[in-house]
């Protein structure tokens, strides 16, 4: 963080000595306590009893004796030292005290925040996944020189990954936002009250998702014979693709839908208000008018409906915000129309080149995104999302390159006022390609863009990869680099690495054999999570089986794969079942999976022995 952590303990250290407490430490919370800070409190213990190898004592602060003391939340003692200031949205604040450290924050989630940060800055805890982690040996709890206040600029943090869906891992990794887009094929769990809950967007059920809301609040089997002239004029007649947005009858049954879905699920602080995702937009004459008031771009109409629905909605929920898309055709920011107070404004940039960073000036679709980013910051002030893609959706299990590209993108969106960010990654496979490591930087970037991204991928290659590391890195580090040699644009789908080159892909293909060896002779778990990032490398294999044989032979190297591409098609979808892959891309029905299997056994019959 920008006033600096101080790490007591190094990470990949099995035991450290710190200056702190030789004596039992004790937790202590105030004496009547909310359910999240018991909760912190819980979480703080059991974690430390990890750590040290025995679990602190957890009592109120009227009992605590002097001693060494964790104060957790809103004790006493916390408030004699930061006083009565009011709190920003998930402020924590960390102060050695006289025989203890202050650990409070924000009443609402920070105090699990709060102690999270002191496990993994100060004690050297890290969590890689919801399911692995790394814990010191620790004789000593650190104690002094702890003092740091801070709040985080993106209010509302939401990484979008299978594994990021488990409730505690994402309290760790200070997401507090959960929304389902289409397609879900595992459950993701809410993060519960007593443990700080969640934002939410409401789920419409007829899509299956939180977003594109405009068919699942009218939809046209319902009501577009009755009524066509709710529904867009395009080429000069109406068509089922998107709404008129003049049409005052159309927008009254809108907002009593609307508010009929809010009375339904009192548990969402956020309901879409958005356009479909396919083009369409309205042409009619009174839908032109309000473009031609707005600069000519249709994000005017839409932003004023939205304006129109999210005044009414807060007659009767005034903590419900109305979410809407700057999105495609309506990605370009009005002349005219502002969001009101409880309008949140989500800019996506799904057309841009996900190999180069957003502000990178030899990428033409990122310049003209970052020109829509800078006036959208202007007209959406303090109320401006950002939707952001880093997994390929064509492909989860194949090489990606934009691991760097996601530290300058994220700082980019808190230098143009960004208060919120979701980050849609692989969430439907269980092996995308280097999944935990964008999640673990990704998630840490969004709470301090201004962590080093270097060092958190340093230290997760070592502490998660082990001996692999090395060999991974440059296997990195070959995929980063290709789309300068091939020239290739990267979007956020691709089927086959399109923008390596053969002798790319077999020196990817080598330096990750040389690390699924490092690792097996390191043993497990290591071996298992570099056998899953092989698997990426395996699909474009043999999905280029014989060209990239013929550059082998060309190139003198030895081949090192099956004999026929029917084998290795047999070897990788047995290897992909042992992962529990549900989904190799976005999809829309769980049986996909099985008949992408079948078209490769179809596709290489002929190769069989």
């Amino acid at each position: 963080m920008r006033n600096g952590f101080l790490i007591c303990s190094a990470v990949f250290l099995f035991s450290a000595v710190c200056d702190g407490w030789s004596a039992d430490p004790v937790v202590v919370l105030p004496d009547s306590p909310t359910a999240i800070e018991q909760s912190a409190a819980s979480e703080l213990a059991g974690e430390l009893e990890k750590v040290l190898g025995r679990r602190p004592d957890i009592v109120a602060e009227k009992n605590a004796a002097d001693g060494e003391r964790l104060f957790v939340g809103a004790t006493k003692t916390a408030k004699a030292v930061r006083g009565d200031k009011p709190w920003e949205t998930d402020g924590v604040f960390l102060k050695s005290v006289d025989g203890g450290v202050v650990l409070d924050g924000d009443p609402a989630r920070a105090p699990l925040y709060v102690v999270d940060l002191y496990l993994e800055r100060w004690c050297g805890v890290r969590w890689w996944t919801s399911t692995e982690a790394f814990y010191p040996k620790l004789e000593r709890l650190p104690v002094a020189g702890i003092d740091l206040e801070y709040a985080p600029q993106f209010k509302y943090r939401e990484t979008y990954y299978l594994d990021g869906f488990d409730p505690l891992f994402k309290v760790r990794s200070k997401g507090n936002f959960s929304s389902l887009t289409r397609y879900m094929l595992s459950e993701m769990k809410f993060i519960p009250p007593e443990m700080g809950g969640n934002h939410r967007l409401y789920f419409f059920k007829g899509r299956r998702s939180a977003y594109h809301s405009f068919f699942e609040v009218l939809p046209p089997d319902v009501y577009f014979e009755k009524h066509p002239e709710w529904y867009s004029l395009v080429g000069g007649k109406r068509e089922a693709k998107q709404l008129c947005l003049a049409n005052d009858e159309m927008k009254a049954e809108y907002i009593n839908e609307t508010l009929k879905r809010l009375r339904e699920d009192s548990s969402v602080d956020f309901i879409q208000v958005s356009q479909n995702d396919w083009r369409g937009y309205c042409t009619c004459e009174k839908c032109k008018a309000m473009m031609d008031e707005d600069g000519g771009v249709p994000s005017g109409p839409y932003l004023r409906f939205a304006n129109d629905v999210a005044a009414a909605v807060e007659k009767e929920f005034p903590n419900v915000r109305i979410d809407t898309f700057a999105y495609q055709f309506t990605r370009k920011a009005p002349a005219k129309t502002r969001p009101l107070h409880n309008v949140v404004v989500r800019l996506c940039d799904i057309e841009c080149d996900f190999a180069r960073p957003l502000n990178d000036p030899t990428a033409p679709r990122n310049a003209e995104f970052v020109k829509d980013l800078a006036d959208w910051s202007k007209v959406a002030v303090g109320n401006l999302f950002i939707w952001d893609y880093l997994a390929n959706f064509h492909n989860y299990m194949m090489p990606h390159p934009n691991i760097g590209s996601i530290a300058p993108n994220i700082r980019l969106f808190a230098e143009n006022g960004t208060v919120g960010v979701f980050e849609q990654g692989d969430a439907l496979c269980a092996a995308g390609t280097f999944a935990a490591l964008r999640h673990y930087v990704t998630s840490h970037l969004l709470w301090d863009p201004g962590e080093d991204e270097k060092r958190l991928t340093d230290e997760f290659m070592r502490g998660y990869y082990g001996t692999a590391a090395p060999a991974l890195k440059e296997f990195i580090a070959v995929i980063e680099n290709g789309p300068g040699k091939t020239k290739q644009v990267v979007g956020c789908g691709h089927k086959g690495a399109p923008f390596l080159t053969g002798a790319d892909k077999l020196e990817a293909a080598r330096l990750m054999d040389e690390a699924v060896a490092a690792a097996e002779k390191a043993g497990e778990p290591f071996a298992s999570r570099v056998r899953r990032e092989k698997l990426s490398v395996d699909h474009y294999m043999l999905l280029n089986y014989e060209p990239l044989k013929a550059v082998a032979a060309k190139s003198g190297l030895k081949w090192t794969r099956p004999a026929t591409c029917a084998e290795a098609v047999e070897n990788w979808i047995r290897d992909v079942k042992s992962f529990g892959v549900k989904a190799r891309r976005e999809t829309v029905h769980a049986a996909e999976i099985n008949k992408y299997f079948e078209s490769l056994r179809k596709a290489n019959a002929s190769s069989a022995p």
